[in-house]
C-alpha cells in the first residue's frame, strides 16, 4: 500500500522527491570562486606586475583564496551526497560522507575568514602610516588573530576523534554544533565591524582632496556590506530535521561572505588600473596619471602638485613626519641615503623623501 493511503505513514511534503537546488549551488560556488579569483589575480597583478612589491597582506589575501576554493569546493561536493535535495530522498550510505564534506567545509570557511581579517589589518598596518595606530593595529592583529585562529581550532577538533563528527560508529566527544555555529557568526561580525572600523578615523585625517577621500573612505567602507551578508547567514543557522535542503542558504551565503571579503581587501589596491584602463574616472576622482622619476632609481624630494585634484597633497612637514598614505606599498626611500622600509611596515614620509606622485603611481 502506498505511503499516501496508508494513514500510519509520515506524509512527505509536497515536492519532496522531486524537488532539486543542486544545480543551482554548483553554479553559485563557480561564480563566485572565479570572481574571488579575478579580484586576487588582479590584486598580485597591481602588486608582483606593477609595484614589484609582495607584502605580508598580500600572501594573507593567497591563502585566503585558497581556502575559499576549499569551502566552495567541500559544498559543490556535497551536492552528490545530498545537498539541494530533500533528506527524504537521501541514501542511508550518503550520510556520513555528506557530513565529511560538511566538516572540510566548516573549516575551510573559519580558515579563509581568518586570512582575510589578517590580510585586511596587515594592510592597515602597512599602508596607514600613522604612528600612534601602529600599535592599535598590533592588538587587533593578535586579538583578531587570535579569536580566528580560536574558530579554527574549535572546528577541527569539534569532535574528538575527529572522524566522529562524520563517522557514528566512532565513539567521540562532539561540541554541540549550532550554538558553536551561533558563537562563531556572532564573534564575526563583531570582529569584523571591529576591523572595517579601524581604518575610517585615519582615512578622515588625511591630507587629500575632498573627492579622494571620500572615494578612499568608500571604497574601505564596502567591508560593512560583509557585515550584513554574515547577518543574513546567521537566520540560516538552525537545526532542521530537512537539513540537506535547508543547509542551502547557509552554505551559499557563506561562500558569498568570503568572496565579499576579499573582493573589499582587494578593491584598495587596484588603483593603477582604475588610472590606466578608466582615465576618466581616476581624473574625477583625482588620481594623479603623471610619470615620475622613480622608474629611474631616484627620488625627488617632496613638492606640492600644482592641481590639487592631481594628486595626494602634502600636509606641513610637521604633520607629514606624523606618516601619510601609500596605497600600494611600494618601497619608499625615507631619506636620500636610501633608507627602505620594510614592507611590513606602515611607510612614513619625511619630509626629504619621495615625490608625492611617486607613491601614488608606486613606479
Amino acid at each position: 500500500m502506498s505511503s499516501t493511503s496508508d494513514p500510519a505513514a509520515p506524509q512527505l511534503p509536497p515536492g519532496a522527491l522531486t524537488d532539486d537546488k543542486s544545480g543551482t549551488i554548483v553554479g553559485v560556488v563557480v561564480f563566485l570562486l572565479l570572481w574571488s579569483t579575478a579580484m586576487v589575480g588582479m590584486r598580485l597583478w597591481v602588486r608582483a606586475g606593477v609595484i614589484k612589491q609582495l607584502g605580508i597582506d598580500d600572501y594573507a589575501c593567497i591563502l585566503a583564496l585558497f581556502t575559499t576554493w576549499g569551502s566552495g569546493i567541500a559544498i559543490a561536493h556535497m551536492t552528490r551526497y545530498g545537498l539541494g535535495r530533500h533528506v527524504y530522498v537521501m541514501e542511508i550510505p550518503n550520510i556520513p560522507l555528506y557530513l565529511r564534506d560538511f566538516y572540510v567545509s566548516i573549516v575551510m570557511y573559519c580558515c579563509s575568514l581568518m586570512f582575510i581579517k589578517l590580510s585586511f589589518l596587515f594592510q592597515y598596518y602597512r599602508v596607514l602610516a600613522v604612528q600612534h595606530m601602529r600599535k592599535v593595529y598590533l592588538v587587533a592583529i593578535f586579538i583578531v588573530g587570535g579569536w580566528a585562529l580560536s574558530q579554527v581550532l574549535i572546528g577541527i577538533f569539534m569532535c574528538t576523534p575527529i572522524e566522529g563528527f562524520w563517522d557514528n560508529t566512532v565513539k567521540a566527544k562532539c561540541i554541540p554544533n549550532f550554538p558553536q555555529f551561533y558563537i562563531n557568526a556572532a564573534g564575526n561580525i563583531v570582529t569584523d565591524l571591529a576591523v572595517f572600523i579601524m581604518p575610517l578615523p585615519a582615512l578622515w585625517k588625511l591630507v587629500l582632496p575632498k573627492a579622494q577621500k571620500y572615494f578612499l573612505v568608500g571604497i574601505f567602507s564596502l567591508g560593512f556590506f560583509t557585515v550584513i551578508i554574515s547577518i543574513i547567514r546567521i537566520r540560516y543557522l538552525h537545526q532542521v530535521e530537512d537539513f540537506t535542503w535547508d543547509n542551502v542558504g547557509a552554505s551559499m551565503w557563506s561562500v558569498g561572505e568570503l568572496t565579499s571579503a576579499i573582493t573589499c581587501a582587494c578593491l584598495p589596491t587596484m588603483r593603477p588600473l582604475v588610472r590606466q584602463y578608466i582615465p576618466s574616472l581616476a581624473s574625477k576622482l583625482g588620481i594623479s596619471a603623471g610619470q615620475s622619476g622613480a622608474a629611474s632609481g631616484e627620488r625627488k624630494s617632496a613638492r606640492r602638485p600644482t592641481n590639487p585634484d592631481s594628486g595626494f597633497q602634502h600636509a606641513p612637514s610637521r604633520r607629514a613626519q606624523k606618516g601619510s598614505l601609500d596605497l600600494h606599498g611600494s618601497e619608499v626611500e625615507l631619506s636620500d641615503t636610501g633608507a627602505k622600509v620594510n614592507p611590513f611596515e606602515a611607510h612614513v614620509v619625511h619630509k626629504d623623501s619621495v615625490d608625492v606622485e611617486s607613491q601614488i603611481s608606486g613606479r
